[in-house]
C-alpha cells in the first residue's frame, strides 16, 4: 500500500516511544559488552599477544561482545533517526570552554575519588582493596604502556563515556520519562550501577568505587548540557595518570585516584602484590628507590 510504513521505519518509531522497545534496546546493547566481560573472567583469558612481550590487555571475547554492542547501538540509533548530537558529540566553539570544562570534570572526579570514595573504602577494612593485578606488567615497560595508553584513550576514553553516558543516560532517560517526574535521577545511578559491574575484574570494592567515579561522570555531562567531549578528555587523562603511575611504581597505589593504603613493609608489597594493612601510611613512607 503506497505511503505505508515499511517493516524497519516501524520499529525505528518504536525505539522513540514504546517503553518495551527502549527497554529491548538497551538490554541488547548492554547485554553483549557485559557478557563478554564476565565470560572473559570465567576463562582467564585477560591479554592478546601481539609478539614478544607485547599484549593487547582485555581477551578477545571482550573486544567481540565490544564491537557486537556498538554494532547494535548505533544500529538502532539510525533507525531512530538520530545523530552524533544525541549523544552529545557536538562541535565546539572555541578552545577556552571545552579546556575549562574538562578541568573541571576531571577535578570532580579526583575530588570525589580523594575526599568520598577512598575515606569510605579505608573505613572498612573488610572490604579489601580494587584489585588492579592486571595492570602490573606495566612496570617498567615502556613499549606496553604506550600501547595501553593508545587502547585506553579509545575504550576508556571515548568508547566507555560515549555507551555509558552518551547513550545509555539518554536512553534511561527516555525509559523513565512519562511515568517518574526524576527520570534523569534513575537514569544517573542506573548508569553508575551498569558502569561498576561491568569492572567485575576489580573485586566488589572496585566495582563499587568504579561506579562511584561514574556517577560523577554522569553528573558532570548533565552539568555541562550533556557535552560528551570534555568528559571523554577527562576520563582519558585519569586513566592515563593512572597507567603512568603503574608503570613508575608497580604494585604501589596509584598516585592520582587510588587510596593511600598502609603496609607492612616494602618487601611484602613486592612479594604479594597486595597493599597490606598494618598501621603505618604508605603515603607517608619514602618511595623506594629503583
Amino acid at each position: 500500500m503506497k505511503g505505508s510504513k515499511s517493516f524497519w521505519e516501524t520499529i525505528g518509531e518504536l525505539l522513540k516511544t514504546n517503553k518495551l522497545a527502549i527497554f529491548l534496546e538497551i538490554a541488547m546493547v548492554i547485554l553483549p559488552f557485559w557478557g563478554g566481560v564476565l565470560l572473559n573472567g570465567r576463562i582467564g583469558n585477560d591479554h592478546i599477544s601481539l609478539g614478544g612481550n607485547l599484549i593487547l590487555l582485555g581477551g578477545p571475547i571482550v573486544y567481540l561482545g565490544l564491537a557486537v554492542s556498538l554494532f547494535l547501538l548505533w544500529s538502532a540509533t539510525r533507525l531512530r533517526g538520530a545523530g552524533w548530537g544525541y549523544f552529545g558529540l557536538i562541535p565546539q566553539k572555541g578552545w577556552l570552554r571545552p579546556v575549562m570544562l574538562t578541568l573541571g570534570v576531571a577535578l570532580v572526579t579526583l575530588a570525589a575519588v580523594k575526599t568520598v570514595i577512598n575515606p569510605i573504602i579505608n573505613a572498612i577494612p573488610a572490604w579489601g582493596v580494587p584489585d588492579l593485578s592486571r595492570f602490573d606488567y606495566l612496570n617498567g615497560d615502556l613499549p606496553n604502556l604506550i600501547i595501553q595508553l593508545v587502547v585506553i584513550w579509545l575504550t576508556a576514553g571515548f568508547l566507555e563515556e560515549f555507551i555509558f553516558r552518551g547513550y545509555l543516560i539518554n536512553r534511561l532517560t527516555d525509559l523513565f520519562s512519562g511515568r517518574f517526574q526524576l527520570a534523569w535521577v534513575l537514569a544517573l545511578v542506573a548508569q553508575a550501577v551498569i558502569f561498576g559491574l561491568v569492572h567485575a575484574y576489580q573485586s566488589p570494592v572496585g566495582m563499587f568505587k568504579v561506579g562511584v567515579i561514574g556517577l560523577a561522570f554522569g553528573l558532570s555531562y548533565l552539568a555541562i548540557d550533556r557535552n560528551l567531549w570534555p568528559l571523554i578528555i577527562a576520563h582519558g587523562l585519569i586513566d592515563s595518570l593512572d597507567m603512568v603511575s603503574h608503570y613508575f611504581v608497580g604494585n604501589e597505589p596509584e598516585l592520582f585516584t587510588n587510596s593511600c593504603y598502609a603496609v607492612q613493609d616494602y618487601k611484602s608489597l613486592t612479594q604479594t602484590g597486595k597493599y597490606l594493612k598494618c598501621g603505618q601510611d604508605f603515603c607517608s613512607l619514602p618511595r623506594r628507590s629503583a
